[in-house]
C-alpha cells in the first residue's frame, strides 16, 4: 500500500468537511439469486454471507434514535434476506423513507408487489 498521508499533508486540497447523516446505507447481504460480471460486491446465488436478525435490530435502534429520514438497503438481492421485510415495514413506520437496491427479478420470483404504488401496509418500493 502507498503511504498517502504525506502527499496530503503539504497541499492545496481544500479541507473536506461532513454534513449532517442523512442516508443510512445498509448491506444486507451478498446472497443474489443472479451472478453479474458486473456486480461490485460478487453476489450470488451461492453466497450465504448476510445480516442477521441482531444487526438488523442494531439498524432500527439507531434509526429510532437518529434524525436519519432515508434507508438506503442494498446487498446482492436484498429481499432474500430474512430481515428484508422486517426493516422496510418498521423503517416506515418511523417516517423513514426506504430505498430497495434490487434487480427486480428476485422481487418477483418470490411473489412481492413491485409498483410504484405498492402497500403502504408492507411498506415496500
Amino acid at each position: 500500500m502507498h503511504a498517502t498521508l504525506p502527499l496530503l499533508r503539504d497541499s492545496d486540497f481544500p479541507a473536506i468537511a461532513r454534513g449532517r447523516l442523512e442516508t443510512l446505507q445498509v448491506n444486507v447481504g451478498y446472497r443474489c439469486n443472479q451472478s453479474c460480471v458486473h456486480c461490485h460486491v460478487n453476489a450470488g446465488p451461492h453466497r450465504t454471507e448476510e445480516m442477521g436478525e441482531e444487526v438488523a435490530e442494531t439498524v432500527l435502534a439507531f434509526l429510532r434514535n437518529s434524525a436519519v429520514r432515508r434507508l438506503d438497503i442494498t446487498g446482492g438481492a436484498p429481499e432474500l434476506n430474512a430481515n428484508f421485510r422486517r426493516l422496510v415495514v418498521a423503517a416506515r413506520k418511523l417516517g423513514v423513507h426506504v430505498i430497495d437496491r434490487c434487480n427486480l427479478t428476485s422481487s418477483a420470483s418470490r411473489g412481492m408487489k413491485i409498483s410504484p404504488n405498492s402497500s403502504p401496509r408492507t411498506g415496500w418500493r
